[in-house]
């Protein structure tokens, strides 16, 4: 279902990929178009500390629309069936170890009765989600993500071929500039002024982009500036592996 061969991979200053025609066509054109209407979304669109609108919008696996959005679309049930399979976690670790990007076996070190109370309390190792973030000035600050997941991947939704034109769309991967900012594993967000991009990764149709978390895999999205007076929406499907 999902064809990782055309891939780079980069270790600097933390891991991460990307994987370039995964889907066939017609698989990816349904996945746009099955993209749910945003009266569906939780909105986010203030952030915390500065009151700066982000503009984001976000529908998880938590919401209470998502299981009928997922009897909704054919393919989204299909790529979300897919994702949350053991047969996609092996693949991906193996792909990555691979690499020589390893990971500790944090399933083999569970005990029977952490196993047991997973199950009762139906704590999942995966998360899956919706999201969009306004091309008109839209954005999310620099972050690491949460020490609870072990790897983030983002699928681009991408229905209009300008979208590429829109700057800052891609995903930032930085390093802070400022000391205090090098060892963040609890995931406080981080001024856009105390970061340098090492590199952009474009936001563009059927690729997946992920990257490990780890004390400074920090990124970024935005701000974005529109190119014409037409709101494109940043959509994607994000998924997330997490440790235990």
């Amino acid at each position: 279902m999902i064809n990782l061969n055309n891939q780079k991979i980069f270790y600097d200053p933390y891991p991460h990929a990307l994987f370039m025609d995964v889907f066939n066509e017609k698989f990816y054109k349904d996945l746009c178009n099955e993209f749910p209407e945003n009266e569906n979304f939780d909105k986010f669109d203030l952030d915390k500390q500065n009151l700066l609108k982000q503009k984001k919008f976000v529908l998880n696996d938590k919401n209470r629309s998502f299981k009928s959005i997922l009897r909704k679309s054919k393919s989204l049930n299909l790529l979300y069936n897919h994702l949350v399979s053991q047969k996609f976690k092996i693949e991906i670790m193996r792909l990555l170890e691979e690499k020589n990007i390893l990971f500790p076996n944090h399933e083999k070190n569970e005990s029977f009765f952490l196993k047991i109370r997973k199950k009762i309390k139906n704590i999942k190792n995966f998360g899956f989600e919706l999201s969009m973030i306004s091309s008109d000035g839209g954005f999310i600050k620099p972050h690491t993500d949460g020490p609870d997941k072990l790897i983030s991947f983002v699928i681009p939704i991408v229905e209009d071929d300008n979208f590429s034109k829109i700057e800052n769309s891609g995903t930032k991967i930085l390093i802070p500039i400022d000391e205090q900012y090098k060892y963040n594993y609890v995931n406080k967000t981080v001024p856009f002024e105390a970061t340098q991009t090492v590199r952009e990764i474009p936001f563009s149709k059927n690729q997946i982009f992920l990257f490990l978390k780890t004390h400074n895999s920090l990124h970024s999205v935005g701000p974005m500036k529109q190119i014409n007076s037409k709101n494109l929406m940043r959509k994607s499907i994000n998924f997330f592996i997490y440790k235990n």
